[in-house]
């Protein structure tokens, strides 16, 4: 399943340990040695490059050693369009010490290319054992099914070989084990392995140290996890939240894969027995407690996640729009105007009234939101800013009002 590999080096002795490792990658059949240049100068001698060529040839794979100039730009950058540029299917790093992860938007080449990579990324650190990189295999999961590219190497001929599949239930769904291990238990007999023992295990703990300390219990020769989890496909982070936490506290080789998630994405208006969900989504937005008797939110799921709210609530004397909130790591992906078009399907035979943050007047504008001067909000709605004193724009706030859309007989 990995080609074509590209193998990035710095020309150090940390780096060189892709070269000696390169024919346990599975499928491998072409090398690209890649050197990016950080400084203007004379080309590197040749001789670790040279060194790190034959070692790959020995092992029966073609290999092409290409050096790259500098032109001003980061290192990553040039690793990750290089590996664009000949279609690689895989990034391969070789590092001095795992701890090099830790902070992964530190200034740390191999840390970057991680991060920012949309191809699948092996990292060995030199340290990382002697044992074939896919013999003892660690797999964390989250019961979803499986990728295809997960079941080609877990399903990968294999010969006195092993994987665990590990689910980490966090401590906040104690009490989820056996429904967990029951879903694990059929995802492990979805796979046909060919030689390699697979069996399941299930604990309780934070995601990523669970997952680091398993490595170390479990003598896992690599550990296999996706770059994102469906928790977090939500977002628009580049690595998701786990991974994360594993690259940096993880000792043996870590291969990160890019799989694709499909999202499924509903927005709909949420039952009564579903307001906490919104009102943990408003923990981060002034901690808005919702009412089920005057209340109508709408919110978008990513997978059964709320990732955005919006709220009509009915006051004596109108009806009011707020507590439209996407928190931090779920922007970017339009969920807000998901919501807000639920609600304003919903409620628009009724006249509603809003208090918008000034940088979104003309957001609201496009749902048929007209700015207009306090004195014309009704009575109940006016109060809540009562302490502004008039004062809307010191505030930050403009008050707008959408018409009603009658009934047509």
């Amino acid at each position: 399943m990995f080609a074509k590999v590209l193998i990035a080096t710095d020309l150090s002795p940390a780096s060189a340990i892709v070269a000696e490792r390169a024919g346990e990658i599975p499928g491998l059949r072409e090398v690209i040695l890649f050197h990016a240049m950080t400084s203007p100068g004379p080309l590197p001698t040749d001789e670790p490059l040279r060194r790190m060529e034959d070692l790959v040839r020995q092992q029966g794979i073609a290999v092409e050693v290409v050096i790259a100039e500098s032109d001003g730009r980061p290192a990553p950058e040039r690793i990750l369009e290089a590996a664009s540029g000949i279609g690689a299917d895989l990034i391969a790093m070789g590092i001095r010490d795992q701890g090099l992860l830790r902070n992964i938007f530190s200034g740390n080449v191999a840390a970057a290319v991680l991060r920012d990579a949309r191809v699948h990324v092996l990292v060995i650190p030199r340290s990382g054992g002697s044992r074939p990189l896919f013999a003892h295999l660690l797999v964390p999961t989250d019961l979803a099914a499986l990728a295809p590219e997960v079941r080609s190497i877990l399903e990968e001929p294999a010969v006195d070989a092993t994987a665990v599949l590990l689910h980490v239930v966090e401590p906040e769904r104690a009490g989820t084990e056996e429904e967990a291990a029951g879903r694990l238990s059929d995802l492990q007999g979805t796979l046909l392995p060919a030689g390699r023992e697979i069996r399941g295990m299930i604990r309780t703990g934070s995601p990523a140290r669970t997952i680091c300390a398993v490595a170390d219990e479990a003598g896992s020769s690599a550990v296999v996890i996706p770059r994102l989890g469906r928790r977090d496909a939500a977002g628009g982070a580049p690595l998701g939240s786990v991974t994360t936490g594993v690259v940096g506290c993880v000792k043996p080789p870590v291969l990160v894969l890019a799989v694709p998630i499909h999202l499924r994405i509903e927005t709909r208006e949420l039952r009564s027995m579903e307001f906490p969900l919104a009102e943990d989504i408003w923990i981060d937005y002034h901690q808005l407690k919702s009412d089920s008797t005057t209340d109508r939110i709408f919110g978008v799921f990513a997978d059964e996640i709320l990732v955005s709210v919006a709220r009509c609530r009915r006051h004596p004397d109108g009806y009011e729009v707020d507590g439209v909130f996407t928190p931090a790591r779920f922007r970017g992906r339009g969920y807000a105007r998901r919501a807000m078009d639920a609600l304003v399907e919903a409620c628009q035979h009724d006249t509603l009234y809003m208090h918008s943050v000034l940088n979104l007047v003309d957001f609201y504008a496009t749902y048929g939101f007209m700015s207009i001067p306090e004195s014309e909000l009704p009575l109940t709605i006016k109060e809540r800013f009562a302490f502004a004193l008039g004062e809307m724009e010191g505030a930050n706030v403009q008050p707008m009002r959408r018409a009603a859309i009658r009934f047509r007989r």
